[in-house]
């Protein structure tokens, strides 16, 4: 399972490299993508008009939704507090889902370098970056 978060879904919806496209329409083929609330809500946020948020909505619902329970927010936070020693300071949204992917045994598509700082997460690599 590949937990895709909101830089993903941006590219692939708006902009969309070849490359990024042709992978992640290989995982939704598969049934190999999650998402989150937190990726939800940010995409939906970027949600200009009526039909733009009915594509998203419709695209969103077959996929695995993976629910944040208190445990993960509790994992969230230590992840946070691991890092920052070290200097690496990560947004509590990152470990969020870095919480989420870790629990679920998922890797995270992303575009966000900060994930790479990250360690025991495993990172689905788009070909060619």
């Amino acid at each position: 399972m590949v937990l895709v978060d909101t830089s993903g879904w941006i590219e692939f919806l708006d902009r969309g490299r070849a490359t990024l496209r042709a992978d992640l329409e290989t995982l939704l083929r598969r049934g190999e993508v999650a998402t989150a609330g937190l990726v939800l809500a940010e995409l939906r946020h970027g949600c200009r008009s009526g039909p733009q948020l009915r594509t998203l909505l419709e695209a969103m619902e077959p996929l695995v939704y993976l629910e944040t329970d208190r445990g993960t927010w509790l994992r969230a936070g230590e992840l946070a507090a691991e890092c920052a020693p070290s200097g690496v300071a990560l947004p509590l949204a990152d470990c969020l889902l870095v919480a989420l992917a870790l629990r679920e045994d998922c890797a995270v598509f992303t575009l966000d370098r900060d994930f790479d700082r990250i360690p025991r997460l495993r990172l689905f690599r788009v070909a060619g970056s």
